[in-house]
């Protein structure tokens, strides 16, 4: 079924740009999402092993998701279950509704396997995500854990930003199992200047107080949150966000976003954040040093790079105890959670 995927559809939809080919898979999964029957049909004929995690507080049927860009309003998070993902990262949503960049804007780097984008953050808005997640994925009764990735508008000022992950948090919270802060994109001028102490610390402090207040009004477990960080930061920078973060009381860390660096083999000029396989060493020399400052007492998502059992291993080797993929779905096709699954069952079988 692979080798079809890569000889009959792939070579259909990269006859198309980059981001109208992305448009027209959405809008297939969300039509599905709409029919329990069909999603149904496919877990049970996709029907990937069981590898339970418990992480932040969260049981998670297996360590493999869906990482934040793919499914960005939210509209098919029930197909995503289905195909064998054991959480799923939808956003990066904003408060209010956001067009995002001047396309073209998304564009495939197929000799390496890799994606660059310069999207913007385009998304509906928090509130209508909101609404449709109650109507087609609600919160009680779900298996795989949902992450919502929240950011900052465009036209948002540095010294405002708080407000808007608030806002966000204050629309979606009947809706996560966990935030995702993502402070790393490179495509929202000024958005990573959040790394910095000087905004970090306020934003983190204002977002565990609201996450505080929230399970207090509603009598139930605080909602956990991660940081997502980006791969462009030195070592001596990450190690302060790693002190900000674990004295805010951050869940986990997401690493890694995209980076603005290219390896001198990528021949694609288009400014945009770099992801796929060209991203997987950087990657995990983030996830390695992370691990080994912390001691393995922060849980990592390990993000960039993976598009088979081996590249997940490598990732689960170095210090994630959860991973997410994006590129890879695009390349390798919707059966790579089941691959990627089994090779992870088969490899831990015959590591015991």
């Amino acid at each position: 079924m692979s080798d079809l995927y890569k000889m009959l559809v792939r070579p259909f939809f990269f006859k198309m740009e980059a981001e109208t080919a992305h448009e027209i898979v959405c809008e297939i999964l969300a039509y599905v999402e709409s029919f329990p029957f069909l999603k149904k049909a496919i877990e049970t004929l996709l029907h990937s092993p069981k590898d339970e995690k418990i992480v932040f507080g969260l049981t998670f049927p297996n360590a493999l998701g869906l990482a934040a860009g793919f499914d960005k309003n939210g509209l098919f998070p029930g197909v995503s279950k289905a195909l064998g993902f054991g959480h799923i990262e939808i956003g990066t949503v904003t408060p209010k509704p956001q067009l995002g960049n001047i396309k073209p804007r998304l564009f495939r780097v197929i000799e390496e396997n890799s994606i660059i984008n310069r999207m913007g953050f385009n998304n509906h808005g928090a509130e209508a995500m909101g609404r449709r997640l109650e109507k087609y994925y609600p919160k009680q009764g779900r298996i795989s854990p949902l992450g919502i990735n929240i950011g900052k508008a465009k036209s948002t000022p540095l010294e405002e930003t708080l407000g808007d992950y608030l806002q966000c948090i204050d629309f979606l919270n009947k809706s996560a199992d966990y935030f995702t802060i993502n402070i790393s994109s490179p495509n929202t001028p000024g958005l990573r200047e959040l790394h910095k102490q000087e905004f970090l610390d306020p934003l983190l402090k204002g977002i565990d107080e609201r996450l505080e207040k929230i399970a207090k009004m509603t009598f139930q477990e605080k909602i956990p949150y991660l940081l997502k960080i980006s791969p462009d930061e030195d070592f001596s920078s990450i190690e302060k966000i790693l002190e900000i973060a674990v004295g805010r009381n951050v869940g986990g860390i997401v690493a890694t976003n995209t980076t603005t660096d290219r390896p001198n083999h990528i021949r694609l000029s288009e400014e945009g954040g770099l992801s796929g396989k060209a991203l997987e060493d950087k990657s995990l020399e983030i996830i390695k040093f992370i691990n080994q400052l912390t001691n393995d007492k922060i849980p990592i998502v390990g993000v960039g790079g993976i598009s088979d059992g081996n590249s997940a291993a490598k990732k689960l080797d170095s210090g994630a105890c959860l991973l997410q993929i994006y590129s890879g779905l695009v390349f390798e096709g919707p059966l790579l959670p089941k691959k990627i699954l089994n090779e992870l069952y088969r490899r831990k079988v015959w590591l015991t």
